[in-house]
């Protein structure tokens, strides 16, 4: 008898439960093609919001290209005018750079014109960039030292120094005369000195 039911346990007798199995199976079929339904709807409105998207943003693409289109020739002509500008106040800093010496030769001149004749007679000069060198004949210490100092207060001179006083050699000078180095330096920057000279004193150094 007991042998009978544990056979009797291996069959489903009952119609009713391979229905609901079949029904169970078809929900769960169901439910994945709903599933499979929402993600594809899904998918393709995030397609369709994408592609609205890039339709968005060609169109402001291609707004803004056409406002920079137009807005072209003035900025051309704009940056023209600016490197114009430009290169035009560099080519006047240029020129005053390079006849800055000029005008300081010229007021040095003028101010040598003005000189009281008699106290100082100027011999040589030797104008360079920023530097002038002057060989003059003075009457005595006192008027040599106050024509230098004369000559130091000129617009754009920086130093002012006298040097090599000795007497004078021409005896057609007066007895008390006596011959002056006088050395005026200009403002602005000093000028670049070359590289041989620059190397021959390195080499001379390291000799020492």
């Amino acid at each position: 008898m007991t042998a009978a039911r544990t056979g009797m346990r291996g069959f489903n007798l009952l119609p009713h439960r391979q229905r609901d199995a079949r029904l169970a199976r078809r929900r769960r079929y169901a439910e994945w093609a709903g599933a499979a339904l929402c993600g594809c709807i899904g998918v393709s409105m995030l397609m369709g919001w994408q592609a609205i998207e890039r339709t968005r943003v060609d169109r402001q693409r291609e707004s803004i290209e056409r406002r920079l289109a137009t807005l072209a020739p003035p900025l051309a002509e704009h940056a023209r005018l600016i490197s114009e500008a430009r290169s035009e106040r560099l080519q006047n800093q240029r020129a005053m750079t390079l006849a800055e010496p000029l005008v300081h030769l010229l007021d040095l001149l003028d101010a040598l014109s003005e000189e009281p004749s008699g106290a100082v007679f100027l011999r040589q000069m030797r104008h360079r960039e920023r530097h002038t060198e002057l060989l003059a004949v003075s009457a005595d210490h006192a008027a040599s030292a106050a024509w230098v100092n004369r000559l130091a207060t000129l617009r754009g001179v920086t130093d002012s120094d006298l040097s090599d006083l000795r007497r004078a050699a021409n005896a057609a000078d007066s007895q008390d005369a006596i011959e002056i180095t006088a050395h005026l330096k200009w403002d602005g920057p000093p000028p670049e000195k070359p590289k041989a000279s620059v190397a021959a004193h390195q080499k001379t150094g390291g000799e020492k």
